[in-house]
């Protein structure tokens, strides 16, 4: 067999300077955070990088007054981002560098969001919130229609932050109550534990976990941080059955 790396060349393309991110879609367009030089004021802004250009899909000289997060490029390339308003209020939002679209907004249901909203390559949107009445959830927006798809009405008490696969297969890092952080492809915080802090793991107990949302592929395999209890630091794969 011959090796691997014969005609494994690549070329480095120059997109931004300093910029907090990057994620990629499958069609190679990047969205990012950055900062602007040009102008009287320092601007931040939410990009996205396609076809050689980079276009400007929201940014601080209007409406918004901080983004926070990482901004997730959908396969049709618009972007999903988290921001605060100016003058008040937070929502996630839904960029194609034409228009912007508030996914939610703070108001009569919610109270506030968690930083890193995300979307798939089909477009569908999840994001964590907290309530208005008290409480909080994990929740989905596809076709125009939100879904609370589990909440801390049940066996959870707070969620950390969620991720999609292109089947629309959810998981979610949450903590259950009376338990520890963990990573959950479900509502049963046992039976659909992926792995959790405190949990068993290749001889020794996982002592911490960090994923983000280039942490999984359109066929919901997952890439996970951890780290273990006897100083070990593996990356995880997580495989769906």
């Amino acid at each position: 067999m011959g090796s691997p790396f014969i005609g494994n060349s690549y070329t480095l393309t120059p997109v931004a300077e300093c910029p907090l991110g990057p994620t990629m879609n499958e069609a190679s367009a990047i969205a990012f955070r950055a900062s602007t030089t040009g102008g009287a004021e320092r601007a931040e802004g939410i990009f996205l990088f396609e076809g050689g250009v980079v276009a400007t899909i929201a940014d601080t000289t209007g409406r918004f007054a901080r983004f926070h997060g990482l901004p997730v490029v959908a396969g049709d390339g618009t972007v999903v981002f988290r921001a605060d308003v100016e003058g008040g209020g937070e929502g996630v939002y839904l960029g194609d560098g034409t228009t912007v679209t508030a996914i939610a907004e703070t108001g009569r249901l919610f109270r506030g969001f968690g930083f890193f909203p995300f979307a798939n390559e089909a477009g569908a949107v999840t994001f964590c919130a907290s309530l208005q009445a008290g409480g909080a959830g994990v929740f989905t927006v596809e076709n125009g229609e939100l879904i609370a798809a589990i909440d801390t009405s049940g066996h959870f008490e707070s969620f950390r932050g969620a991720l999609l696969d292109g089947a629309g297969r959810l998981v979610f890092y949450a903590t259950p109550r009376g338990g520890e952080l963990g990573l959950f492809a479900g509502p049963d915080p046992e039976t659909d534990c992926l792995l959790g802090v405190g949990s068993p793991l290749f001889r020794s107990t996982v002592a911490g976990f960090a994923l983000n949302p280039v942490s999984i592929n359109d066929a919901g395999q997952l890439a996970v941080r951890v780290a273990l209890l006897d100083e070990r630091q593996l990356i995880v794969r997580a495989d769906p059955d």
